[in-house]
């Protein structure tokens, strides 16, 4: 069997969460008091100067309401399903908004025969 030869790839995942954090009508100085972090490294992270740690990455996926696979599915070569990062926020939305976005989904489906 061949070893195949991994391509050498920046991962980067900031815009990501940084859709997600808006989605969710946050700042960063909200997030950053929420996990007891410094603004400066909520936006080093966005802006994909750092990773940050491990702990970091989990405490946001948690408080965004998205999986690891969310922000990494861009960079694993075998099919994986994933949210929209910037739709994360209509789970918290109210039922009666939630049917008014299922009923636009409805009609253009209809629209173009789906």
């Amino acid at each position: 069997m061949k070893s195949k030869k991994l391509n050498k790839q920046t991962v980067t995942y900031g815009k990501k969460l940084k859709n997600a954090r808006i989605s969710l009508g946050l700042t960063q100085e909200q997030v950053a008091e929420i996990l007891d972090l410094a603004p400066r490294y909520i936006s080093d992270i966005e802006r994909d100067k750092t990773r940050g740690s491990i702990d970091t990455f989990v405490k946001l996926c948690n408080l965004y309401k998205i999986t690891p696979n969310d922000l990494l599915s861009d960079f694993i070569e075998f099919d994986i399903q994933k949210t929209d990062t910037e739709l994360v926020g209509f789970y918290n939305l109210k039922d009666e908004s939630k049917e008014v976005i299922y009923t636009l989904i409805r009609y253009f489906n209809k629209q173009q025969n789906l």
